[in-house]
């Protein structure tokens, strides 16, 4: 078995792991961690790299409370100083905990240190500092279903090279604009089952590719064939000259990335529809609005604008006979405490196509009642209501 550790948002981390492990059996998922029943380590290593919704996985192969005993046992086993970490997600004192085997090892004559500072959780970015899952010495101990998991860290994401990345930095931080982790997701939960084996593989089509970050994360995930389509000349621009420079800075395997200038309301003419996997896909979501100037009737002048273009995008999706699965945002704002949602988008969903799961079957793990599943950033008013959808 194997516990994934997850995002913030932790519904999309959910969904991520159920595309990309679709067979996989949940043993136990809560709003921090999801225990699946998986065999292979191969499958795991060879996935990992391209999850994002995932902080880090843990083998899990012992059930006991001694943590102790498990650490002696491990740092017997080295020539070296055994330094190693631990992460605690139970109610019980961790510094009383690290202090307790700190008195046990040296009782035991052990040379072995742990490196957690000021007592807490490693951070990621401690983990991957101090070789810590080279070394098979970062331990995490968790409570699930009143059992207690204890075994080590098999694969961590490494954040901060993630946001070292030169062209991250900016958009990332702009208000409307995809943050890439969330593109990331979304590229992984269009995989269709039927092309699970092929890890990160997944050939996607954006035909509102104007803030380019689908496409560019699509091809740093090492998918080799990668298209877009814009309204704007300039965008489509843009987005030529910021994919050159992703495929000459950034490894990568793409072999194909191919955009063109097209108004998505006439999709039923674009080329790529049938050389795709997947669209993966956020359009304009309105203005980007502060608390003080929101209102309901704004929100209603927003929808009056963007719902005719969305019609107009489903009915060219029909006529072209498109048949596979589409991940798409729609906007949703936040007025004093509320939430207001774009509901005539799902009329337009039931009446050119219905709603894929993006979840599996959990009883306490829920998508909305439209079967989305929602990303807002605290302090925001404009959030994103993100569907897994099939045309009729």
């Amino acid at each position: 078995m194997y516990a994934f550790q997850l995002w913030r948002e932790y519904k999309l981390s959910i969904a991520e792991i159920y595309a990309l492990f679709p067979t996989a059996i949940p043993v136990f998922v809560d709003d921090r961690f999801c225990i699946v029943d998986i065999k292979s380590l191969e499958e795991i290593q060879k996935k990992a790299s391209h999850m994002w919704g995932v902080i880090k996985i843990i083998k899990i192969e012992e059930q006991k409370t001694d943590i102790s005993e498990l650490i002696v046992d491990n740092a017997e086993a080295h020539e070296w100083k055994f330094r190693y970490g631990l992460s605690f997600f139970w109610s019980w004192n961790l510094k009383k905990i690290l202090m307790d085997q700190k008195r046990t090892l040296k009782s035991a004559w052990v040379s072995a240190r742990f490196v957690n500072k000021n007592f807490e959780n490693l951070s990621s970015a401690q983990i991957i500092s101090e070789d810590l899952v080279t070394r098979l010495s970062d331990f995490t101990i968790i409570q699930a279903d009143k059992k207690i998991y204890i075994w080590r860290t098999v694969w961590v994401q490494d954040i901060d090279a993630y946001s070292k990345r030169d062209y991250g930095k900016t958009r990332d931080m702009l208000v409307g604009m995809l943050p890439p982790k969330l593109a990331q997701i979304m590229i992984n939960i269009s995989l269709p089952q039927s092309l699970s084996n092929r890890g990160g593989q997944n050939t996607v089509y954006d035909p509102f590719c104007g803030l380019w970050t689908i496409l560019i994360e699509s091809i740093l995930m090492q998918n080799d064939e990668v298209y877009g389509s814009d309204i704007s000349p300039e965008n489509i621009e843009k987005t030529k000259k910021n994919i050159s420079y992703t495929r000459k800075n950034f490894d990568n395997s793409v072999k194909t990335a191919e955009v063109l200038i097209l108004n998505a309301e006439g999709i039923s003419s674009s080329p790529y529809l049938k050389k795709i996997d997947s669209i993966v896909t956020e359009w304009y979501l309105g203005q980007a609005f502060l608390p003080h100037s929101v209102s309901l009737w704004k929100i209603t002048e927003e929808k009056n604008q963007l719902l005719e273009m969305y019609r107009k995008f489903f009915i060219g999706l029909q006529k072209a006979n498109f048949r596979k699965p589409i991940v798409i945002c729609f906007p949703f704002w936040e007025i004093q405490g509320k939430y207001h949602y774009f509901s005539e988008i799902y009329d337009l969903i039931k009446q050119y196509g219905k709603t894929l799961p993006l979840l599996p079957r959990i009883d306490d793990i829920k998508h909305t009642k439209s079967g989305s599943l929602l990303y807002k950033r605290p302090g925001q008013v404009v959030g994103r209501e993100i569907f897994k959808i099939k045309i009729r």
